[in-house]
């Protein structure tokens, strides 16, 4: 690594990149849909961020050591990913190195993935989003994405759209909505659907759907005893003070 200089992407050089970023936030929505589309398009590690404020750790995959911030690539696209959450000013810096790196191989779009928090229950669950330019919002909408009018996106997300859009590439944020209280496959589903509308890439949402069924019916049977428990309670209060 440079002297002096904080981050390194280890990576190569990709003509025309299309980079897709889903570091861990709200619902773990962006982090669920990199990590998924990268196992679907069979895609292979290529790159690696190095900084000495990373954490020290390595992650074990399938029995191999991987550094915790990782890209992969298949073709002309690139997957950014991270298993551990980051400090603001390394988010920061990566984000520019990212964006410079991108502006080098006149990258073709930066697309970064997260969630939105909503409180209430719906039918529906919508993808949001925005991009940096007019005409990036015009796209969003005819794919049918709600375009964020007002509001802040925090995280390497929000900051990766400002480099990517102040460096001139055409750059969008998808946020799929979602409690935010747990792991959201569900919400990763939706987001990659448009992402397959914007990219003509063929995955089915499936496995993740699925993957969703079963944390909902294990949250439905937590709700069932809980609510078992508490009547149980109520009654014996009930046959105290008969």
């Amino acid at each position: 690594m440079a002297e002096n200089k904080p981050v390194e992407l280890i990576l190569p050089k990709v003509e025309g990149a299309v980079l897709i970023e889903g570091y861990p936030g709200i619902g773990l929505v962006g982090h669920i849909a990199a990590n998924f589309l990268a196992k679907e398009l069979g895609m292979e590690m290529i790159g690696y961020v190095e900084s000495s404020f990373i954490p020290p750790m390595t992650l074990i995959l399938e029995g191999k050591p991987n550094p915790p911030l990782r890209f992969y690539g298949k073709d002309n696209i690139i997957i950014a990913v991270a298993d551990i959450y980051l400090p603001p000013t390394l988010i920061n810096e990566i984000a520019r190195e990212m964006a410079n790196y991108l502006k080098s191989v006149n990258a073709s779009k930066v697309i970064s993935l997260g969630g939105m928090g909503i409180g209430m229950f719906k039918e529906k669950f919508e993808v949001w989003g925005v991009g940096g330019t007019e005409e990036e919002n015009k796209e969003l909408e005819n794919l049918g994405v709600k375009i964020l009018k007002f509001g802040s996106i925090s995280g390497m997300s929000g900051k990766l759209l400002w480099e990517a859009s102040r460096a001139g590439l055409k750059s969008y944020v998808l946020l799929g909505e979602t409690f935010g209280d747990r792991p959201d496959p569900r919400a990763a589903a939706n987001v990659v659907e448009v992402l397959k509308k914007m990219l003509n890439i063929d995955v089915s949402t499936e496995p993740l759907i699925k993957e969703a069924e079963m944390i909902e019916e294990q949250l439905r049977r937590m709700h069932e005893q809980m609510e078992e428990a508490r009547r149980k309670v109520e009654k014996q209060y009930e046959t105290m003070y008969l």
